[in-house]
């Protein structure tokens, strides 16, 4: 319910932007609500108006009011400041459950449901190349994975070691859906941390500092890759990346530059087994080195 609420308020502010999955339930309630729960649930959604400008990556107090929700955390963590969303989420909950749980669980079980059917015969085998790739290991236990409605606006997030997924986005849909969830779980310090630091050094072989965010979008790349080789050695090829179904490559316009040096080099080292350390440090460098010469 929080990320409803979070979702609710930035679409009242016209804030939720429109590549974001529309939220319908603005449009008409499952039943017509009395007037009591139209004012409490109007209130909800004006004190989340405070969540509005906060990172649901970054913000603590946002996570720990999140952390309390999904009954992983105590009320006591939440900051004071952030208390009167924490009593709007306990006087909405009863209105939610009548109104919008019983669809939401739907389509939350429905997602698992369509995931699980291909996660459970690749992971086996996308797990040891993403190790090979960023130069770490995969945590030790499970990586809990939070399914939702609505996320946050590009659809998934992952904070602490806990990935948060919609169910409704469209882009979130099977089979980019694996893509997404390996790409957050991308992001747990053992995997996340190596790759960092490789970007690091190649950039500075190559006599720069590596762009803002450079290893994301190498997450993305390599994530989107990984599921292709695999999904083709399962038999179905024709895999398209997150960002190739979304349009997020064409409409980023520094795809423009980093797809081409990534295709050029670290594509073909994705494809080669990913056995060599060297080949790996070599990869990156070819990428840093393209990406200076064709940067204005």
């Amino acid at each position: 319910m929080l990320h409803f609420l979070i979702a609710w308020a930035r679409a009242d502010a016209g804030e939720w932007p429109a590549y974001a999955p529309p939220l319908y339930e603005r449009n008409g309630w499952s039943d017509v609500p009395n007037q009591h729960e139209a004012r409490v649930w109007q209130g909800a959604v004006s004190a989340f108006d405070a969540s509005r400008h906060r990172s649901l990556v970054f913000d603590e107090g946002i996570i720990a009011l999140r952390d309390w929700a999904a009954a992983i955390g105590d009320r006591q963590a939440v900051p004071a400041a952030d208390g009167p969303m924490a009593e709007a989420l306990e006087d909405a909950l009863p209105i939610y459950l009548r109104h919008w749980w019983p669809r939401h669980d739907r389509q939350n079980r429905a997602w698992i449901t369509a995931l699980r059917v291909d996660l459970d015969r690749i992971e086996d085998a996308v797990l040891p190349k993403l190790e090979a790739a960023y130069g770490g290991r995969w945590p030790n236990g499970p990586v809990p994975v939070d399914v939702v409605s609505y996320a946050n606006p590009v659809g998934a997030y992952s904070t602490q070691g806990r990935l948060t997924i919609s169910s409704v986005d469209p882009g979130a849909t099977m089979p980019q859906a694996l893509e997404l969830v390996f790409h957050e779980a991308s992001h747990t310090d053992q995997l996340e941390g190596p790759l960092v630091r490789a970007v690091e050094a190649a950039s500075r072989a190559a006599g720069a500092e590596a762009p803002e965010r450079f290893w994301h979008d190498v997450i993305f790349y390599t994530t989107g890759e990984i599921l292709r080789i695999v999904l083709n050695e399962f038999g179905r090829p024709g895999y398209r990346h997150y960002l190739e179904v979304t349009g997020g490559y064409a409409r980023r316009q520094r795809w423009a530059v980093k797809l081409p040096a990534l295709e050029s080099h670290w594509g073909p080292f994705l494809r080669s087994g990913l056995a060599d350390e060297g080949d790996r440090r070599l990869a990156l460098q070819q990428v840093a080195h393209e990406l200076v010469d064709r940067t204005p």
